[in-house]
């Protein structure tokens, strides 16, 4: 696959797993994701670079930071990295359930 499709394929599994809520960052969410899925909170960070490196968006104080940039620009680093995830949103058929907290009386 290629980086585009790596992408795609990734942005499915997230469907998935994060229903149309989609994933909120909260750190109920990494917790669950990384005892479920071995992802951490640092590999959602990075993903969230690459996507948005990819459709143009990325936050200017990135566009300054050397590492940030030498990663995002090193196609072959963010394939693997792409592969990577997506082979561990894929080791899992479980699904994030919110719960829903009663109200107070």
């Amino acid at each position: 696959m290629n980086k585009a499709q790596l992408i795609q394929a990734v942005l499915q599994e997230m469907e998935r797993v994060w229903g149309p809520e989609g994933f909120g960052g909260e750190s109920e969410e990494y917790a669950w994701l990384q005892s479920r899925y071995g992802i951490s909170e640092e590999e959602d960070v990075q993903w969230q670079l690459i996507l948005q490196y990819e459709i143009d968006d990325l936050p200017e104080e990135d566009w300054e930071e050397e590492e940030i940039m030498q990663f995002l620009e090193d196609n072959f680093a963010v394939v693997l990295f792409l592969e990577g995830l997506l082979r561990k949103y894929r080791r899992s058929t479980e699904t994030f359930h919110v719960k829903i907290k009663p109200p107070r009386a």
